[in-house]
């Protein structure tokens, strides 16, 4: 073969081996974005089980089943929206919509189910504050209505006033415990003042409050091990949920943030979080996920926020 014919070959040799990505070591190696962390397996026998019906649930920031009327999902839109809580199945289709008497919607970020004088209530956490500037935040507490095919209304809600010590707080994340004490966890970063990032902090509004003072001082109680990240939102928590007594006699709580899901045990009487039991990916294309609840079966549904957002279903562990 004449040289030059030999050069032509090798050369079109190699350009086949680039394109192939043989000789290239970067391309054998998986991609990675700053959402994935190494060794975290995905939420198990993931199912979507539809989209949001209710065409005015475009702002869905919470999600909670039902412990009274079996396969009914209730939700809220937040910021600036109407004080209207929305009823679904678990493939999304319209169930009917409740207005809260008497109550307006600042920022409703959060919606948690525990118990009452009533037997079971709706705890609507009027809790959202982006920019950590609101005086005092609210929680509202209904007995779980009754769904019908029209609009209907509460009763008049009790409602609680909260201030955290040191100032506000940006929280979306709020779970209530069998002794009616409520929790919250915040969402964004902090720092503190050495500029290094904080764990999400833990909050809490003991029981005796709804029948003390108009208003209550949330106390400081603990940390969560996540770090909400200045260059991502993976891990900027964004709702929780307490589970019933497990088939093992315990209870967990599960923190969703826009990239995992995080489970934890539960004091069955405090609802206090304690040792981490799991941690599951959030499949990448559902990264807007706001709302999270426990069904009785020990699965999680899990709730889009969007206007036709998606409901999906999971295990984790």
């Amino acid at each position: 073969m004449p040289e030059r014919a030999r050069a032509l070959l090798l050369v079109l040799s190699l350009l086949s081996a680039c394109s192939s990505g043989k000789g290239d070591s970067s391309a054998e190696k998986p991609k990675r974005d700053r959402w994935t962390v190494p060794g975290e397996p995905p939420l198990r026998d993931l199912v979507r089980t539809g989209v949001l019906g209710n065409a005015r649930l475009t702002e869905a920031s919470g999600v909670v089943a039902s412990v009274t009327v079996p396969g009914v999902f209730w939700s809220q839109n937040d910021r600036g929206n109407a004080a209207i809580l929305y009823a679904y199945d678990s493939s999304g289709v319209p169930l009917g919509t409740v207005r809260v008497r008497g109550a307006d919607n600042t920022d409703w970020e959060a919606i948690a189910i525990g118990p009452c004088a009533s037997g079971s209530c709706l705890y609507i956490g009027d809790v959202g504050d982006n920019y950590a500037a609101r005086a005092e935040v609210r929680v509202w507490r209904v007995s779980v209505p009754v769904t019908s095919a029209s609009a209907s209304e509460t009763e008049s809600p009790a409602s609680l006033r909260i201030v955290y010590p040191g100032g506000a707080r940006d929280v979306e994340a709020m779970w209530v415990a069998p002794d009616t004490s409520i929790w919250f966890a915040t969402k964004r970063p902090n720092a503190d003042d050495s500029g290094r990032l904080r764990p999400s902090q833990l909050y809490r509004v003991p029981a005796a409050a709804w029948s003390g003072k108009a208003t209550a001082t949330a106390q400081l109680m603990d940390s969560l091990p996540i770090v909400p990240g200045t260059s991502v939102s993976r891990d900027w928590v964004t709702d929780a949920s307490l589970s019933g007594v497990m088939p093992t006699g315990r209870r967990l709580v599960a923190i969703l943030t826009y990239g995992s899901v995080y489970v934890f045990d539960a004091d069955p009487v405090t609802g206090r979080p304690g040792a981490q039991v799991a941690r599951c990916a959030v499949p990448q294309g559902e990264r807007n996920a706001e709302g999270i609840t426990w069904l009785t079966d020990g699965r999680l549904m899990l709730v889009n926020e969007g206007r036709g957002a998606a409901l999906y279903r999971g295990r984790c562990p």
